[in-house]
């Protein structure tokens, strides 16, 4: 083991796949096990618990995945008669349940050298403490689209004024688009340290291999966490209905599934779309997601606001154009090499552009999309960069 494997890794993260929802933050810990290709890392990552499994206290759930060591600490909201009391109740809980965790990754790995945190506020104020208690740095990579104008989800003063001293005290800041990074800036998240990473492509599209279509129809797919609000799938399937009343030469497939699967699939029905045109097949994760995105001829993205969906990586390292709204990062992917932008909620414009290209007019190759970006979105190319600035922060 030479001295870059050394370096030990405490990694603290908001989202995180979890035993109530295995998609959350996946992309994170994508990010963790590219990272352990070349530290040593440990995670620790607290789901609250209301009213979905019973619990009382805390339940620490310590695992090994992929050479990663991983706490997942589940608690419950206690409520308190005066609201401010409650805050401030549940804001203790937060931290003792992240203590909790720290100090078996900590155990785990022998300690740690850093600290890198996915996702502010309340973890950046962990990080931020053990820095000035302990001399431990640490860095920052944001994925929350909160920032965007478009969302408005960046309010309270107080928050505001955590938010920036955390920042301002973070050895690296990183985000997976430069505009994200710029709105960041804009709300006074100022640091001197901004930079690009992107995030990671498992094994497993970077490896598999496309198989030749029959004479079929043309495949265009979505892949998402079905809720409505940002990713407009209730817009998408009034364009389907509107498309499929002039031809029938094409299937949509709409892999995932949230808290608006119910009734986006129940819109669907009211709109008379049938399995002829439309099908729903629920949560695909490994080989399965692979092997129905690969198949498709277009990946679809929607999306009112977005900051830059990992869907659309995957689907470049197996060759598949995408076809996206203008927002958030994605003009800064996404171009008529590989895709095509459009506005936000411009259902007529999406259908013209399946449109052109079901009639051939709009074309792409597939092999140069392909690589071009199985490299860029390797883990070991994110690993490699990761193990740079750790080196840069504790050197």
């Amino acid at each position: 083991m030479n001295d870059s494997q050394q370096i030990k890794v405490l990694y603290l993260t908001r989202w995180y796949p979890n035993r109530y929802d295995p998609m959350l933050g996946l992309f994170i810990q994508r990010h963790a096990e590219a990272a352990g290709r070349y530290c040593r890392v440990g995670v620790v990552y607290t789901h609250v618990v209301d009213g979905e499994g019973g619990i009382k206290g805390f339940d620490v759930d310590f695992k090994q995945e992929n050479g990663i060591p991983t706490a997942r600490v589940y608690y419950s909201n206690p409520e308190a008669n005066i609201p401010l009391l409650t805050e401030f109740v549940r804001a203790c809980c937060f931290f003792r349940a992240n203590r909790k965790g720290i100090r078996m990754i900590k155990k785990e790995l022998g300690g740690f050298d850093l600290v890198h945190v996915h996702i502010l506020t309340r973890l950046g104020i962990i990080a931020l403490w053990t820095k000035w208690t302990e001399g431990k740095p640490f860095m920052i990579t944001e994925h929350w689209s909160r920032y965007l104008n478009l969302t408005g989800g960046f309010k309270g003063w107080l928050r505001k004024r955590i938010t920036r001293l955390v920042v301002k005290n973070a050895a690296i800041v990183t985000t997976v688009t430069q505009n994200l990074a710029e709105a960041m800036q804009i709300h006074g998240l100022k640091n001197a340290n901004y930079r690009l990473l992107p995030n990671v492509v498992s094994d497993d599209f970077l490896n598999f291999q496309k198989e030749q279509k029959g004479a079929s129809k043309t495949t265009f797919v979505h892949v998402s966490c079905f809720e409505d609000k940002s990713k407009n799938i209730s817009g998408l399937l009034r364009m389907i209905r509107s498309l499929s009343d002039k031809r029938k030469d094409f299937i949509f497939k709409l892999v995932g599934e949230g808290m608006d699967s119910h009734s986006l699939k129940q819109y669907a029905k009211e709109l008379g779309l049938t399995e002829e045109t439309v099908i729903f097949t629920g949560l695909l994760e490994g080989k399965p997601l692979v092997r129905e995105m690969a198949s498709a001829d277009l990946m679809v993205v929607f999306s009112n606001y977005e900051n830059f969906p990992v869907v659309i990586n995957e689907s470049f390292a197996l060759g598949v154009p995408v076809i996206a709204t203008r927002v958030g990062g994605i003009p800064e992917f996404v171009n008529e090499q590989n895709g095509f932008l459009i506005a936000p909620g411009d259902e007529k414009a999406l259908e013209e552009t399946l449109s052109g290209y079901l009639d051939g007019k709009i074309m792409f190759d597939s092999n140069r999309i392909s690589n071009e970006f199985r490299e860029a979105f390797s883990p070991e190319n994110t690993g490699k960069q990761l193990l740079t600035m750790y080196e840069e922060i504790i050197h």
